[in-house]
């Protein structure tokens, strides 16, 4: 169970890259706009929107006491946050402005570990109560009004997402410690998928926009990975290693990325359209975990996590050479959230020595840091809708 709470704890949200046009003073700081959401953990729940003028401003109104695990964002720059209110599950969505709708009747007590916004601006959460083993689930209207989901008697929800053939899906583990994934329709039918492992989790859902779905989690003790079809029918990658896959992402081709853990270092491999694995080569050879993937439309990847307890990344070609993010802080930590753009720009962020720290990172590695954050706690998750409003000050 602690190393499900320490994952949990490091959950964060890929990228969603979509076409927005602004004004060349929005672009510029005179008029800034939202770009991305980030989330995670001060000396209480923190969550700030990232504006086009590199500006990073907090969020008004969150709990005193919890945590943020998730956070997602709409091409509309509409944004949803997931966490804890002390002991009882927390969500808000959030505006364009940065202006929060808390959500009531959520569960109590609770965790929210997961959170989803569609472009009309309805949201998918999910979470569950660890101590007790109970999932949880809710649609959310535009509006801010949770409609609980039918779920399994124990069991926990780790990711949810939206977009699916107008269907969302949830995944998790389920009675008896196996791993548990269901289609969600848009008026709240659960539709369980079969076909998972009988002993395992779903930690990671990821779906393009022409409707490829790739889920990952572990089977027994193995790394695992599916495509899921429209119909429901999951197609496990062959040949996978002992271990966990913590994370994937899709793009709209089909090509998918994942990564987590194997021989306790990290592993990240490449997924074909065909369903062929291919394991990235020289990743670090200490102890370490990659906890978030992403991949853009030409097939980059970028990794995410630790590796001798300290913050490690890397682009990755779509030949698999790797370019190691340059200049992350040494401290003790991990690397989390990621958001790709298109360019081959990323905003990545984490912790070191108990600090969080927020960067753009150029293609050939190099960072430059962003301000105006906690003096304490972390960055786990960001959700961008498009980077390009942040990148071209730069160029």
């Amino acid at each position: 169970m602690q190393t499900v709470l320490n994952f949990v704890k490091k959950l964060s949200v890929l990228s969603l890259v979509v076409i927005c046009t602004f004004s060349v003073t929005d672009l510029f700081g005179e008029n800034p706009t939202s770009i991305a959401i980030i989330g995670g953990q001060g000396d209480a729940p923190y969550a700030a929107i990232v504006r086009s003028d590199r500006s990073v401003m907090e969020l008004a109104g969150l709990p005193a006491e919890g945590l943020t695990y998730r956070v997602a964002m709409n091409s509309s720059r509409r944004g949803i946050i997931g966490g804890t209110e002390g002991v009882n599950a927390y969500a808000a969505l959030v505006s364009h402005k940065g202006d929060l709708t808390p959500i009531s009747g959520l569960m109590a007590p609770g965790e929210i570990y997961t959170v989803a916004i569609d472009e009309s601006g309805k949201g998918l959460v999910g979470g569950g109560h660890a101590d007790s083993s109970v999932p949880y689930a809710a649609l959310i209207s535009s509006k801010g009004e949770p409609k609980s989901l039918s779920l399994p008697s124990s069991g926990l929800i780790y990711s949810v997402v939206l977009g699916f053939f107008q269907n969302g899906i949830i995944g998790g583990k389920g009675p008896s410690n196996s791993a548990y994934a269901a289609f969600v329709s848009h008026k709240g039918v659960v539709e369980p998928l079969a076909g998972l492992p009988a002993i395992g989790a779903i930690f990671w859902i990821s779906v393009s926009n022409s409707h490829n779905a790739l889920i990952g989690g572990q089977d027994n003790e193995s790394v695992y990975a599916a495509f899921v079809s429209r119909s429901g029918v999951v197609r496990p990658i062959a040949n996978l290693p002992q271990g966990i896959n913590y994370s994937v992402a899709i793009n709209n081709a089909g090509a998918g990325i994942m990564g987590g853990t194997s021989q306790s270092q990290p592993y990240a491999a490449f997924v074909s359209p065909q369903g062929v694995a291919t394991p990235i080569q020289n990743l670090p050879t200490t102890a370490g975990i990659i906890y978030n993937v992403a991949i853009n439309a030409s097939g980059t990847g970028l990794i995410a996590g630790l590796a001798a307890s300290r913050p490690y990344g890397a682009f990755v070609a779509p030949n698999g050479v790797l370019t190691p993010l340059q200049g992350l802080p040494t401290g003790d930590g991990f690397l989390d959230g990621i958001a790709l753009d298109r360019s081959g720009y990323a905003l990545v962020g984490g912790e070191s020595d108990g600090a969080p720290f927020l960067a753009l990172a150029a293609p050939n590695g190099q960072l430059t840091y962003l301000n105006d954050l906690p003096e304490n706690g972390a960055i786990n998750s960001i959700s961008s809708t498009r980077l390009d409003q942040i990148i071209s000050m730069y160029r």
